[in-house]
């Protein structure tokens, strides 16, 4: 007695590559669509520095988005000593114990900061108070925040050159 194998149809080998090709091509289109979303995202990526520059010309704090995408600004928080102060004019007048406004400055929050473009934050052109007011911020702890998202609404905290992410809460 001669045992044999049930013959194998052709039409079901045909419908199983059928279906496996099909699942195969699913998860290339899936992956590849997160690889897209990816490079959109890194495609608007805004990077927010600040730095401070003092000398000759006095002290001038200025903010720029060395990104490729724009900058929407969501918070600025300014701290001194681990206090927020609200504005600069409350920040100069703990800085010189007087009301110091001679000062240039420019609202960073709330604003669109396109890729390459800086802003002066402040400026304070007399070179006496200038060098008074960074010898207190040497002597001081002093911070300055801003929260910034993308266009995608990834968003990051700058502290100067350092930056995280963030959810601007």
């Amino acid at each position: 007695m001669k045992l044999s194998l049930p013959a194998i149809k052709t039409e079901l080998v045909v419908a199983f590559a059928a279906i496996f090709v099909s699942t195969a091509s699913l998860f290339v289109y899936l992956y590849q669509a997160r690889i897209m979303q990816i490079q959109q995202h890194v495609s608007v990526w805004p990077y927010v520095e600040w730095l401070p520059s003092w000398g000759d010309h006095g002290l001038y704090l200025e903010v720029t988005n060395k990104g490729i995408g724009p900058a929407l600004v969501k918070k600025v928080t300014i701290k001194l000593d681990g206090k927020e102060v609200r504005n600069l004019s409350e920040l100069f007048l703990h800085l010189t114990d007087s009301a110091f406004q001679d000062f240039g400055y420019s609202t960073v929050q709330g604003r669109v900061i396109a890729a390459g473009e800086q802003v002066r934050a402040f400026d304070i052109g007399d070179k006496a108070t200038a060098d008074r007011i960074r010898e207190e911020l040497n002597k001081r702890s002093f911070e300055y925040e801003i929260c910034y998202c993308s266009v995608f609404n990834d968003c990051w905290v700058s502290r100067g050159t350092q930056i995280i992410e963030s959810n601007c809460d």
